[in-house]
């Protein structure tokens, strides 16, 4: 039998309202005559329906009390009042009641009304229930997802899509799609057509995955996604579009480094080969220079050591060449990457030379990682060499240690070596670690040298960027993977 709970503050009203239902064929099993009693009620007896009068006892109306219990309970309830005037109907309108019945009602059908409320009410928990069900769905998924309504307006956002886009779902509720979704396509750098744009235009999205630089709000840098954009339709119109994308920046840059020592591995035979031809002719030619010089006098002998000083100069960059043509890392060690900038401050300082400043600011406790030392020593200094003929006239170098957590929750360590000289040309960032390749305007030749950092790095198993920082200045910034999760997790 159906319950329904009678809201009322005239108790002869309140009987024959009572009496009427029960002869309808339902019960009542309370009849309240203030909100607080009405609360109370509902909360214990959790009726079906009630009908509730707008004026009652004490400083909480109908209207207050109805607008409390839909929220709370998600009982539903009729008004059945003698006031239907403008402005409280305007009033019981919001509160969203399943009907309104005004006193006196001698020939008022009470079973046709509330079984008319009941069936709405049921038909709406069914709908709650199923909105609540694909809420809960799209949150849960691991892609991000944005769905509009027909004008292309947010309609929803899963947290995966809040935290891409940098927007809190609240704030993008009922903003345009392209607004919060600030996507560019990767081959032109346009920004994306609103695909409700390209639907009113004849064209379907293409639903297959397409490569965006997607913007976020606030202060995060651009990524890369990969983006499936859909219209969603019943079967008689259009209801909105669904853009299902997931970030593919670690992807991209994994595929980017991978060409790029594919591209020195295609140079590797011949590098090692001619490498070690000229290392062998080069042996030689320094043996014959330090006989030479044993027998030379004067002027000979000061013309001799400067052929040798340029033999050893020239015999560097042959076994950075060899080096070069390495696919393999050397046996790595556990390295304490705090510990090694330390010791090497010294000849850092020794390697800027006058007018040069350097700071440091290393995060204590951090990841052990793994690398080869010599290696490893060897790509620093070659970095801060690099920073010392970038600031010719003087600057500052800043060298800053940090822990960081990929979205995969690997745990690793972060190096950023900072100068304050010219920045790096737009166009050339994807070049910088070229061999040879002068990245900055008037910059010195960089040799080798900076390849093999880049390739130190990637066979670690790391990665290296570069980026002009604000003010003037580039930052190489070198990630590498913790040796021990379980040590990184303390870092």
């Amino acid at each position: 039998m159906t319950n329904i709970m009678i809201v009322e503050d005239e108790g002869l009203v309140a009987q024959d309202l009572k009496r009427r239902l029960e002869q309808a064929g339902y019960s009542v099993p309370l009849v309240a005559d203030s909100a607080v009693d009405a609360l109370l009620g509902v909360e214990h007896l959790r009726p079906q329906l009630v009908l509730m009068d707008i004026r009652l006892r004490g400083p909480q109306d109908g209207i207050e009390t109805a607008d409390e219990i839909r929220r709370r309970f998600h009982v539903p309830v009729m008004y059945v009042t003698a006031h239907a005037d403008q402005e409280t109907l305007e009033r019981a309108r919001i509160t969203e009641p399943f009907g309104y019945i005004v006193k006196p009602f001698h020939n008022v059908d009470f079973h046709a009304q509330i079984e008319m409320a009941l069936w709405k009410h049921q038909i709406e928990q069914r709908l709650r229930i199923s909105e609540s069900w694909l809420s809960t769905t799209f949150r849960n998924v691991t892609d991000a997802l944005i769905a509009t309504d027909t004008n292309g307006d947010i309609a929803f956002m899963n947290t995966h899509a809040c935290e891409l886009t940098g927007w809190d779902w609240r704030e993008a509720r009922g903003k345009p799609l392209l607004d919060v979704f600030q996507a560019y396509e990767e081959s032109t750098g346009l920004a994306a057509v609103h695909p409700i744009d390209a639907l009113c235009q004849g064209r379907e999205p293409a639903t297959a995955p397409r490569t965006f630089e997607l913007k976020p709000g606030g202060e995060k840098s651009p990524v890369y996604i990969e983006a499936e954009l859909s219209a969603n339709r019943d079967e008689e119109s259009l209801l909105g579009i669904i853009v299902v994308f997931r970030d593919v920046s670690g992807r991209r840059r994994a595929e980017k480094q991978n060409l790029r020592l594919q591209k020195m591995n295609s140079l590797a035979l011949m590098a090692i080969g001619l490498g070690r031809e000229l290392a062998a002719s080069q042996s030689g030619m320094e043996r014959t220079l330090q006989q030479l010089i044993a027998r030379a006098k004067g002027s000979s002998l000061q013309l001799l050591g400067e052929v040798y000083q340029r033999s050893s100069e020239q015999h560097s960059v042959i076994q950075q060449l060899i080096a070069l043509g390495r696919t393999e890392a050397k046996p790595a060690g556990t390295i304490d990457l705090n510990m090694v900038l330390s010791d090497l401050e010294p000849k850092f300082v020794k390697a800027l030379g006058g007018r040069r400043t350097m700071t440091m600011y290393l995060q204590p406790d951090l990841p052990m990682i793994q690398a080869d030392l010599e290696d490893l020593t060897e790509s620093l200094l070659r970095l801060v060499m690099n920073a010392r003929q970038a600031m010719p006239d003087g600057g500052d170098v800043e060298i800053s240690t940090g822990s960081i957590q990929s979205v995969k929750s690997q745990f690793g360590v972060q190096l950023s070596i900072r100068d304050s000289g010219k920045g790096i040309r737009s166009i050339a960032k994807d070049r910088v670690f070229d061999p040879y390749f002068q990245s900055r305007p008037g910059g010195t030749n960089p040799g080798f040298s900076l390849a093999l950092v880049y390739q130190l790095v990637a066979l670690s198993g790391g990665f290296i960027d570069v980026e002009n920082t604000p003010g003037g200045g580039v930052s190489y910034v070198l990630s590498f993977p913790a040796a021990d999760r379980a040590c990184a997790a303390s870092g």
